[in-house]
């Protein structure tokens, strides 16, 4: 489910309105798992009723993760919360110091396997905690290997926050005597697109004891931005 009177799905917007890009991302991804995406909709500001209607109705069918973009921060119209909370729950948490996606929402339906991922509204948020926290779920409930991730030398400095793990778009290159080199590219906040689909790779920067300055001598923990195949081609911009 996207959220927000702001979100639509066609070509032609005005300036006020935002193109569902996490939708068409999320849908793009079920080629590398072989899941069975349906899309629920764009929900409005006024549609708590409908969702947990919605809610209701997928835990008696075959639908195992409910996955909803935007409204879970702390905002007038972030209802997406406090509807989960009127069911009973086996597991919950809200909030995580990452960057971007830290409003990620996380619940287990209790006595039913159904579990729900709230995801931020901007697309690389949204890209990210998909990438974290939606993909090592699935993983986990298809009983495949965990993930070893690489480690890369990187070629330009960047600076980051203490109190966040920090996911970087980035490239990924290889030198000819085989060395791993990543560079953190240019726009990394969380609403642009077009550095993520120039990236190949994610990098992990870790939390700290003071502000961070990350550069060459630096050797990072890198992941891929999806552990199988993945296109960002079909990512609208």
């Amino acid at each position: 489910f996207s959220t927000g009177n702001e979100i639509t799905n066609k070509d032609d917007i005005p300036n006020w309105k935002v193109r569902n890009s996490n939708s068409h991302y999320i849908k793009n991804l079920n080629e590398n798992f072989l899941y069975n995406f349906k899309n629920g909709g764009i929900l409005k500001d006024n549609h708590q009723s409908i969702f947990k209607s919605k809610i209701k109705k997928m835990l008696n069918n075959k639908t195992d993760i409910i996955i909803t973009s935007g409204a879970v921060s702390a905002g007038k119209y972030d209802y997406i919360p406090s509807v989960i909370k009127t069911f009973k729950l086996s597991d919950y948490f809200k909030s995580v110091a990452i960057r971007p996606g830290k409003p990620i929402l996380f619940a287990k339906i209790k006595s039913k396997h159904k579990a729900i991922f709230g995801l931020p509204g901007n697309p690389m948020s949204s890209a990210a905690c998909f990438r974290f926290f939606v993909i090592p779920y699935i993983e986990n409930i298809l009983g495949l290997s965990s993930e070893k991730p690489v480690r890369g030398i990187l070629k330009n400095s960047f600076i980051k926050k203490k109190e966040f793990t920090r996911f970087a778009k980035s490239k990924l290159t290889t030198t000819k005597d085989g060395k791993i080199e990543v560079e953190i590219l240019k726009g990394q906040e969380s609403f642009r697109i077009k550095s993520f689909i120039k990236s190949n790779i994610w990098a992990l920067l870790p939390a700290g004891n003071k502000t961070q300055i990350f550069d060459f001598t630096n050797d990072l923990i890198l992941k891929d931005s999806c552990p199988f195949k993945i296109s960002t081609s079909n990512f609208p911009s």
